[in-house]
C-alpha cells in the first residue's frame, strides 16, 4: 500500500481525512503497530481518540488492524492525550494510540502512537512504520485479540486530584472552541472545588469557530473577554486532544505559554532545586533567566513533544515545557504533557502561594514578545526554506548567535543581548513558525520590520495561509 510521506511527521502521524488517510489505511496502520509492538513483547494496546469527525470510523478501523495481530485491545473512548499516557501506568502496557491531529484543523486526522511508557514514536521509528504499512509484512494470528471497553475516568480525575491541593475555590472560564476538553475538563475542575464557567464546551467535531490552538490570538482574546465579563480568577483553552493550555489571568491579560513555563520552573525548582529544566528553542529569554535566577540549569532543546520527552531520558530534568504549551511535570508526575495535570498544578501553585496569577508573574523579566506567528509553506519546500534563511541571518547579524544545531532541530534562532527571534518548520504541518522579541518597543519594531521583508523575498512561502501574520504588519 503506497502512503504520502508527507503526513509522517516529527512525533506522530496526520493528514488529511478521506484524502491522505481513510479507514482502509487505518486498518493497515493498525496491523503495522500491532506487529512493530509484538515484536517488542506488547501483548496489549489501549486506544482511545478526540472529538472529530472522523475519530470513531478510524478508531474502529485501527483497532480492527490491531486485534488481526493478535494483540488485545482497550477502548478508552473519546479522551484526552493525557488519558491515554495515564493508561498505559494503569494497564501495564507500554502499547498506546491515540486517534487525533491535534490542533490541525477540522479537515485533518491522524495518530499518536507510544514505544513505551510515556514516549511516543518518533521520527525513524513513523518510517518504519509506514515502510510495514507500504511492504504489508504484518504479523498474523490465528486468533485475533481480544477488545474491552473501559471508563477510567473516576480513576484517572482521582489520581489527579490527590496529586495536588487546591484549597482556594476559583472561579474558572473553560473555552476549549468546541473540541473534546469541553467534555472532560469542567467536570475534573468542579471535583478539585472550582467554579467553572463554560464557554463553547458543547462538542462539534468540524470545529466551527475555527481551529483549538489555545497560541491563536482569536481564541486567547475571546478568552481574555470571557474572564473578564465573568469576573473569573482565570481561564483556561485548549487544543482538540487536550496536552496544550492557553491562559488569561484576572486581569483578562493573555499569558503566552513561555511566561507560564517560567512560573512552572519557579514552582519546580523549590522543590528540587539546582536541577535542569528544559524547554524548547522558541521560548521568551524570561525563561533561561527566571531559571538562572530561581538557581536552575537551563537547558533549550528542540521543538516537539516527542523529541523533548526523548532527550529528557539523558537529561533527566524534573521538568520540560514549550511555548506551544506542553508541559511535563516528569519528577513529580511522568515524562508526558498532561494539559489536565498542568490546569490543577496551576491552580495548586497560585493556592498554596496566597497569589492571584497576575502577582504571581509580576516579577518575571518583561519582554514585548510576538505570538507564536504562522506562515504557509509547503512540506517539500520547508526544509530546504529554513536552511536558505538561517544563511541569510549569519551574514545579516554578524554579531548575534546564531542557532542552527540540534538545539534547534528544525530552525534557526538568533540570540541577542536584548532580543531574540526563532524561525523554524512545522513537524505539524505545510507551513513555518515565527517567534520574535525585544525589551524596547523599537527593537520589537525593528525586528518586525525585518521578518516581514525577509519571509517576503522568499517566493516559498504561501501567504495564503497564515495564523496570527498581522503580528508581522
Amino acid at each position: 500500500m503506497k502512503i504520502n510521506h508527507h503526513i509522517i511527521r516529527g512525533y506522530d502521524i496526520r493528514g488529511i481525512a478521506n484524502k491522505d488517510l481513510n479507514p482502509e489505511i487505518m486498518e493497515h496502520f493498525g496491523r503495522a503497530y500491532g506487529t512493530y509492538m509484538a515484536k517488542r513483547d506488547v501483548t496489549k494496546v489501549v486506544i482511545g481518540r478526540d472529538v472529530r469527525l472522523t475519530g470513531k470510523e478510524y478508531q474502529d478501523a485501527f483497532t480492527k488492524g490491531v486485534l488481526s495481530t493478535g494483540l488485545d485491545v482497550i477502548d478508552i473512548g473519546m479522551v484526552l492525550v493525557g488519558r491515554i499516557y495515564w493508561a498505559q501506568y494503569r494497564f501495564k502496557t507500554k502499547g498506546t494510540v491515540m486517534i487525533t491531529a491535534s490542533h490541525n484543523p477540522a479537515e485533518y486526522n491522524g495518530f499518536k502512537a507510544s514505544v513505551d511508557y510515556s514516549e511516543a514514536l518518533i521520527a525513524e521509528q513513523l518510517e518504519e512504520l509506514v515502510q510495514i504499512v507500504e511492504d504489508e509484512k504484518y504479523l498474523t494470528s490465528d486468533a485475533p485479540g481480544s477488545l474491552e471497553k473501559i471508563d477510567i475516568t473516576d480513576e484517572y480525575f482521582s489520581d489527579l486530584i490527590k496529586r495536588t491541593n487546591i484549597e482556594k475555590k476559583f472561579k474558572v472560564v473553560v473555552d476549549p472552541t468546541k473540541s473534546t476538553p469541553g467534555a472532560i475538563v469542567p467536570e475534573l475542575l468542579r471535583r478539585a472545588g472550582c467554579e467553572v464557567i463554560e464557554k463553547n464546551c458543547d462538542l462539534d467535531g468540524s470545529f466551527p469557530m475555527g481551529v483549538p490552538d489555545p497560541t491563536e490570538t482569536m481564541v486567547a482574546e475571546r478568552l481574555s473577554k470571557e474572564v473578564l465579563e465573568a469576573g473569573a480568577d482565570l481561564g483556561f483553552s485548549y487544543d482538540s486532544d487536550g496536552d496544550r493550555v492557553g491562559i488569561v489571568d484576572e486581569k483578562g491579560t493573555i499569558l503566552w505559554n513561555d511566561v507560564l513555563l517560567s512560573l512552572f520552573a519557579i514552582d519546580v525548582l523549590h522543590k528540587h532545586p539546582g536541577e535542569k529544566i528544559m524547554f524548547n528553542t522558541l521560548c521568551s529569554k524570561v525563561v533561561p533567566e527566571t531559571i538562572e535566577k530561581y538557581g536552575g540549569e537551563p537547558f533549550m532543546w528542540r521543538t516537539g513533544h516527542g523529541f523533548l520527552k526523548k532527550k529528557n531520558q539523558e537529561v533527566k530534568a524534573p521538568f520540560i515545557g514549550e511555548l506551544s504549551g506542553h508541559f511535563f511535570f516528569s519528577a513529580d508526575f511522568y515524562n508526558h504533557d498532561d494539559g489536565c495535570y498542568a490546569t490543577l498544578r496551576l491552580l495548586d501553585y497560585l493556592s498554596r502561594t496566597n497569589q492571584t496569577l497576575s502577582e504571581a508573574i509580576k516579577d518575571l523579566p518583561e519582554y514585548i514578545s510576538s505570538p507564536e506567528i504562522k506562515v504557509g509553506c509547503p512540506d517539500g519546500k520547508k526544509v530546504k526554506l529554513t536552511e536558505k534563511i538561517s544563511n541569510k541571518l549569519r551574514d545579516d547579524f554578524k554579531e548575534a548567535e546564531v542557532i542552527d544545531d540540534e538545539r534547534a532541530g528544525d530552525g534557526v534562532r538568533l540570540e541577542m543581548k536584548d532580543s531574540m527571534f526563532v524561525i523554524r518548520y512545522s513537524q505539524n504541518g505545510p507551513y513555518l513558525t515565527i517567534k520574535f522579541e525585544a525589551k524596547t518597543e523599537d527593537k520589537y519594531n525593528e525586528l518586525k520590520k525585518y521578518i516581514n521583508n525577509l519571509l517576503h523575498d522568499f517566493s516559498e512561502v504561501d501567504w495564503s495561509f497564515g495564523v496570527n501574520v498581522e503580528s508581522l504588519e
